[in-house]
């Protein structure tokens, strides 16, 4: 158990640095009125979002790791602390300031890390029969095909929407890998949970990058720690036996909530991609950024100021 939580604290970091990189970059492309594989052909054409995407694809790996050894809600949790690296992450590269609510929320997400750690039992027994787990493919095809309609037909639709379909997505894709029997290449080809993570996971990946195109990252990553923690937590802990050490559940659910709630707290900070000290622009560098910024969008605040 161990190293699975070095994993999904490992996983934690990149994605935390990712999303700040990618929200730059998905921002310095063409905006899309469709949301469809030639988004993701313009977007992985930016540097910083292709940067993103690589230490995304690391993150991931440790992802995985924790998922085959640690219970699925403490993964989710942890993994979605990453936001408190953004937060961290655009005070240091950014020059953000944090306000006391900033910083009690960082506090929080930390506190409620350890409490989890301290809280975390052995994963469930559990597993999905052959059957379920083409309900998996079926589900993660039918949230795709819902989530393509939503984002494609209703184009005024709140980004928050959009980051709720991926966050489901997303967590689509973490109890696929948890339920896969066997990683042996023979047996994943005929797998439909490995089918139903690899739709899971690039659609979600897709419709993230979209709802960060087309408004607030604010909106669209809390949605998104929402749909990607709450699904994979209740399945593991109804249908797959997941369970905390004795005597500690209500510890467990105090540092849920925590890391959770401090996350959606700090979700805001994904609005500092467009802040910048005023001091160090000039007038054309204002009208370059102006440029930069997709259409119908106003320059974040610095949180604090």
């Amino acid at each position: 158990m161990g190293w699975g939580l070095v994993a999904a604290l490992v996983a934690s970091l990149c994605y935390g640095v990712a999303s700040v990189l990618q929200a730059v970059g998905a921002r310095r492309v063409e905006r899309a009125e469709q949301i469809d594989h030639r988004l993701l052909v313009r977007v992985l054409g930016s540097l910083p979002f292709l940067a993103g995407t690589a230490l995304d694809a690391v993150g991931l790996c440790f992802n995985l790791f924790a998922l085959r050894n640690l219970t699925l809600f403490t993964v989710q949790a942890l993994v979605n602390t990453n936001l408190a690296v953004t937060a961290l992450t655009a005070v240091l590269l950014l020059h953000a300031r944090m306000s006391r609510r900033d910083k009690l929320a960082v506090t929080a997400v930390i506190f409620g890390l350890i409490l989890l750690c301290l809280a975390a039992g052995p994963e469930g027994s559990g597993t999905f029969d052959t059957g379920a787990r083409y309900g998996l493919l079926v589900a993660s095809a039918a949230l795709a095909t819902v989530a393509m309609v939503v984002a494609n037909v209703f184009k005024q639709v709140h980004p928050a929407v959009l980051g709720a379909l991926a966050g489901f997505l997303f967590g689509i894709f973490g109890i696929s890998v948890r339920v896969i029997p066997s990683l042996a290449v023979e047996r994943l080809v005929t797998d439909p949970a490995a089918y139903a993570a690899i739709i899971a996971s690039v659609t979600g990946f897709m419709f993230f990058a979209g709802a960060l195109q087309r408004g607030s990252v604010t909106a669209t990553t809390a949605a998104l720690v929402v749909g990607e923690t709450a699904i994979p937590a209740l399945v593991g802990l109804i249908a797959l036996g997941d369970t905390t050490r004795r005597g500690f559940a209500p510890l467990g659910v105090l540092g849920f909530l925590l890391a959770v709630g401090g996350a959606l707290a700090l979700s805001r900070y994904g609005e500092l991609v467009d802040a910048k000290p005023v001091e160090a622009h000039t007038a054309d560098k204002h009208a370059e950024c102006a440029i930069d910024r997709p259409e119908g969008t106003t320059p974040a605040k610095p949180i604090g100021g």
